[in-house]
């Protein structure tokens, strides 16, 4: 009799343990939330740039797997404004968003820090033949849809300021990605100024007639991947992980052998023709465009959005850009990838600084 009694307590004590192990396996368990704007042509969610490699080769996933972490991603056909409602919703842990809606969402007081800089994505201008419009200063008094609320407005009141105009000298209307283009197919607008989308619709109807890097780097588009305070603070070294694997996807794409295949994999996801895609990747800006540094361009280009959002009335209140960039994990990754010499340093104008 006592021996079963001691068998039962042992039986029980042992099923006490395995509750308790699983409750602690169960606490610890985490996933991680990143949040991107859905760029694509079809029905396939995607994002270019080191942040869609990761999110196509399920690279994240791999890279935690050994840590318990699992990841989940979310798409927004919102863009940057949808990606800062699901911040400021604690949704989200992480986020990759272009510099005005990053901007935007840190100025109305999401806790915030950009961790690695995106640089130097170009915007185009697609115009319809009957417009006549040519060039830039052919916009004066025409109709553009532009999407308001993401890094395509800030690249387009700079190239229009590069001309001496502004918006208040064309009559700007809000439209997002793919309303944009279907309004310009139908003659609703006289001009779209967008992303890399818009060079699938030339045609004897319509004309590209510019873009952005023409007009000097200043003038592309810039955007980050962010995480949160509170996510960073309490895992830095999860943080670390997921920036180890974007900077050596960003080295990856930075190749020029690769380009082609990693055209061909982007157009597969994003239903856009890989022709195209490679439109957008110079080979001669390249390394620029890849870049993850917080060097001067990439403090320069956010200060002066920053600056711009405040006079446009997009934020009520600046700060400052070199308190929000937080470079010291891409460092990290420079270092253990040994990468730290493959970017130069870039000045404000884009070009190498002397001496890096």
């Amino acid at each position: 009799m006592m021996r079963a009694a001691v068998s039962r307590y042992v039986r029980l004590w042992a099923v006490a343990l395995i509750c308790l192990a699983s409750t602690a396996v169960s606490a610890e368990a985490l996933t991680v939330r990143i949040g991107v704007p859905d760029q694509s042509a079809g029905n396939k969610p995607f994002i270019g740039g080191p942040v869609g490699m990761a999110f196509m080769r399920h690279q994240l996933e791999q890279s935690l797997q050994s840590q318990g972490v699992t990841v989940k991603w979310q798409f927004f056909k919102g863009a940057g404004p949808a990606v800062n409602e699901a911040l400021a919703n604690q949704q989200l842990d992480f986020a990759y968003l272009g510099d005005l809606a990053a901007i935007i969402g840190r100025a109305s007081g999401l806790q915030t820090r950009l961790l690695l800089g995106s640089r130097g994505s170009d915007c185009w201008l697609a115009a319809t033949q009957a417009s006549g419009i040519q060039q830039i200063t052919d916009l004066k008094g025409k109709r553009v849809a532009v999407y308001r609320g993401t890094a395509d407005q800030l690249s387009f009141d700079r190239t229009l300021a590069s001309k001496g105009l502004s918006e208040r000298d064309i009559q700007v209307i809000n439209l997002d990605w793919n309303a944009a283009k279907a309004a310009l197919a139908a003659g609703r607008v006289d001009a779209v100024w967008g992303g890399v989308s818009l060079l699938a619709l030339k045609s004897t109807a319509i004309n590209i007639v510019a873009r952005s890097s023409d007009f000097g780097l200043a003038n592309t588009t810039q955007a980050g991947f962010v995480g949160t305070d509170a996510f960073i603070q309490q895992h830095p070294d999860i943080t670390q992980s997921i920036i180890n694997v974007l900077v050596q996807n960003a080295a990856t794409i930075s190749d020029v052998q690769q380009r082609e295949a990693w055209a061909q994999e982007m157009a597969q996801h994003s239903q856009l023709p890989a022709d195209l895609l490679l439109q957008e990747m110079q080979t001669n800006y390249l390394n620029f465009d890849t870049s993850p540094r917080r060097d001067p361009f990439l403090l320069s280009s956010f200060s002066t959005s920053i600056q711009q959002a405040q006079q446009d009335r997009l934020i009520r209140k600046g700060f400052d850009a070199a308190t929000w960039i937080d470079g010291q994990f891409v460092d990290n990754a420079l270092k253990t990838l040994q990468l730290e010499q493959h970017w130069p340093q870039y000045d404000a104008s884009g070009k190498t600084q002397s001496g890096s």
